[in-house]
């Protein structure tokens, strides 16, 4: 095959994307189940008129600029720290009266006081400069402290493992970052599950390439879903980065979780946003439990009534057991009866009136809040003609180029392109013959390379690393393909460590090297 022919196989639309993905450079590790489909959700979205991308629409572009700014120049001023702008604001607790513009204290004595008991008196605030969005050239990502920052966090429980959640929120993550690429700053990822994932700091194109890498090869293997946590987290992060100012953060999951609305409404502030996708319809109740924990915290009028009834509850049973005649005694049980029965129709009330919002607070805290339904693979991942077309000839080249001039490189293009047909087509309920007759011939083929077994029509020898990562690609494609004879197997880990030994030894060596250099010129 010409290289003029191999280039444009190379260059085709998913070639490029799995690429992207870094589904060939990320194959030495384990590859999530169906890793691939992530691509045909991609190009869901990138249909505006599909249903899907209606319903996401308004968290997957970043906010247009003012429209004043649109009609009239703007001077665009560097960002400044919160500290060199203030604002008046009135005081949130009687610490803050050290703070508050001096002329109130001229104020009457009876004044002051009754303005401090209601907390009106005024003191300076720190406040964050406005940074106007622009428009720059690039046509791909290039950071500026004046542009939008964003918060990504993703959501990576075992629960996203269902109905294939994991891979829709990979594909909105994608969308999301790549089509946003121009109008955003720092960007900022941190997963969540039952722990809170490492922060990815992203302020340059090859970090935000790698950050996209990443998510594609996440796996979704936590327990639990501390998303109050992780919100407080990006926050505080936010705070201490100060050109995060203005950030807005996307929460991708499909959890329901408790949150303590005022405590992080509080942290958020007035310049820190929240967008959030919800995949599919969980929900969470609170038990028992939950609703005494809350009533025993609350500061409401209903949660005071219910607490004044419960100790009068307990005195009045305390006073049965030290009352010695049976009269006393039955008048003090009917009384605690009917105080039990009242207690029981006001814990009815407050759980249906203040929890009925358990579980979905972050509906209340969100900017956009977008709950989308589980796709359904039947649907979504049909291959209409023009796309079966597209995969045949795909299958016809590359296995043109594995019998005429293979390399390691289109072995692994290969292996990709098997996994994904293999996975599709499981979905079409049309029997596509002569796709599924080039996918057979792909797999034999992958089948004796990774198996090393002879092949006159194959002359090609992998590497011990190639031959892993083919492995890693068909690992639920194609089991026999992915499994290496064990002697193999014993023979390429050996050789690996054996290679990382040499590697470690070597660098201690220049390490001892520079250290005996270093002393020597200090003599």
């Amino acid at each position: 095959m010409e290289l003029s022919q191999r280039t444009i196989l190379r260059n085709s639309p998913f070639i490029t994307r799995m690429v992207e993905y870094g589904f060939l450079d990320n194959a030495i590790h384990s590859l999530p189940d169906d890793f691939s489909l992530v691509y045909e959700i991609a190009r869901v979205l990138e249909d505006i008129t599909h249903p899907l991308t209606n319903v996401l629409s308004p968290v997957l572009w970043l906010a247009e600029p003012d429209l004043d700014s649109k009609s009239t120049p703007i001077d665009i001023i560097p960002h400044l720290p919160a500290a060199e702008e203030y604002e008046a604001h009135l005081i949130r607790s009687y610490r803050d009266i050290n703070k508050i513009y001096p002329h109130q204290y001229l104020l009457p004595d009876e004044v002051f006081m009754q303005r401090l008991v209601e907390r009106s008196l005024w003191m300076p605030a720190p406040k964050a400069p406005k940074n106007k969005r622009y428009q720059s050239d690039s046509t791909q990502y290039a950071p500026d402290s004046r542009k939008q920052k964003v918060y990504v966090l993703f959501d990576t429980s075992q629960s996203m493992q269902d109905s294939y959640r994991i891979h829709l929120a990979k594909a909105i993550a994608y969308f999301f970052l790549k089509n946003n690429q121009t109008e955003m700053g720092t960007v900022f990822f941190r997963t969540f599950d039952a722990e809170i994932g490492p922060l990815h700091i992203v302020q340059n194109k090859t970090d935000f390439d790698s950050l996209i890498a990443e998510i594609m090869c996440m796996p979704a293997e936590g327990r639990g879903t501390i998303l109050e946590k992780a919100l407080l987290t990006a926050i505080q992060d936010i705070r201490v980065d100060s050109f995060m100012s203005e950030a807005e953060i996307l929460v991708i999951t499909d959890g329901a979780a408790h949150i303590d609305v005022t405590k992080v409404q509080i942290a958020l502030g007035e310049n820190i946003r929240i967008h959030c996708v919800k995949i599919g319809d969980a929900n969470i109740k609170p038990d028992p439990k939950v609703i005494m924990n809350t009533i025993h915290s609350s500061e409401s009028d209903d949660a005071k009534v219910i607490r004044d009834i419960q100790n009068k509850v307990k005195d009045l049973e305390g006073a049965v057991r030290a009352t010695q005649t049976e009269s006393r005694k039955s008048a003090i049980n009917s009384e605690i009866s009917y105080l039990q029965k009242q207690l029981h129709e006001r814990l009815q009330r407050y759980a249906q009136r203040a929890m009925s919002n358990y579980g979905n607070e972050i509906i209340e805290l969100s900017s956009i809040f977008v709950n989308v339904a589980d796709i359904d693979p039947k649907r979504l991942f049909t291959l209409p003609p023009e796309r079966i077309d597209e995969f045949v000839v795909l299958s016809k080249d590359i296995l043109t180029l594995l019998k005429e001039d293979p390399s390691a490189e289109d072995a692994k293009l290969a292996a990709v392109l098997y996994d994904h047909l293999e996975t599709v087509l499981r979905f079409n309920d049309v029997h596509i013959e002569t796709l599924t007759e080039q996918k057979n011939e792909l797999g034999n083929i992958l089948t004796n390379l990774v198996q090393q077994q002879s092949a006159k029509e194959l002359q090609l020898q992998l590497s011990d690393s190639d031959q892993l990562q083919l492995s890693r690609i068909l690992r639920s494609g194609l089991k026999k393909a992915a499994r290496i004879p064990l002697a193999r197997l014993f023979v390429i880990f050996y050789r690996i460590i054996k290679q990382r030994v040499i590697t470690l030894i070597k660098q201690r060596r220049v390490s001892r090297i520079k250290k005996l250099r270093k002393k020597a010129r200090h003599r």
